[in-house]
């Protein structure tokens, strides 16, 4: 589980940057990100640009500035935050951006965002998941490891799984980097998702509505559903 009190002022997370454990995570990431660099010959960025994904952007794009970036959109991935600012504020650094759109009703079809995303001829995929996230993902990545060969050959990269919020925050903050309105409001805990998945559905319409009105009246009005789950 994340932890739930991670600070995110600027004094302490300078602090905390300060520290050898700290410094050392940013050193060893680095390195596993360069090794794994030339495992493959044509990888991407799985990217959602919630916290965990612009921490490991960041960090891959220092190695690679061209390696393609994929972020899977839907119908309602505008509503549901600032991800147009967000995504601006990335593109207008010059990232090699691609965004796939799934069409789709409320409730998705399992899996359709994974398969849209990994569509195409690319041997490897970086992707900013973290044990710390879940139970599954920690055991999953104990397993698999952060480096590990999917059944049909390409290889999943997971530089940032062993890092903790706090480092997390961290990164962000000294490193300037932007994020969605769903942190400002509910903290770096918060769960983001481009799309509204099945099995959030109540916590992510809940959280949208307390938010932004105007944004969650538009969504019921593109999924009149909506109101059954809220």
């Amino acid at each position: 589980m994340e932890t739930r009190s991670a600070p995110t002022s600027t004094r302490w997370c300078e602090a905390y940057a300060k520290l050898k454990s700290y410094q050392n995570l940013v050193i060893r990431t680095h390195e596993f990100i360069g090794r794994t660099l030339k495992l493959v010959k044509k990888p991407y960025v799985a990217c959602s640009f919630g916290k965990d994904s612009s921490v490991m952007l960041d960090m891959v794009l220092k190695h690679n500035p061209n390696i393609l970036v994929r972020f899977a959109s839907h119908p309602e991935t505008r509503l549901l935050d600032n991800y147009s600012q967000v995504i601006d504020w990335w593109r207008a650094r010059g990232i090699n951006y691609e965004e796939i759109y799934c069409e789709g009703r409320l409730v998705k079809v399992k899996h359709h965002q994974r398969n849209m995303l990994s569509a195409g001829d690319f041997d490897g995929f970086f992707v900013g998941i973290r044990a710390e996230e879940s139970v599954g993902r920690r055991i999953s990545l104990r397993r698999f490891t952060q480096y590990h060969r999917l059944p049909d050959g390409r290889a999943k990269i997971c530089p940032v799984a062993w890092w903790t919020t706090r480092d997390i925050i961290t990164y962000i903050v000294t490193n300037g980097l932007p994020c969605l309105n769903k942190y400002r409001d509910e903290g770096f805990d918060a769960r983001t998702t481009s799309g509204i998945p099945r099995t959030h559905i109540h916590e992510t319409l809940s959280s949208l509505r307390q938010r932004d009105k105007h944004s969650f009246n538009a969504l019921r009005q593109l999924f009149p559903e909506v109101d059954y789950f809220v």
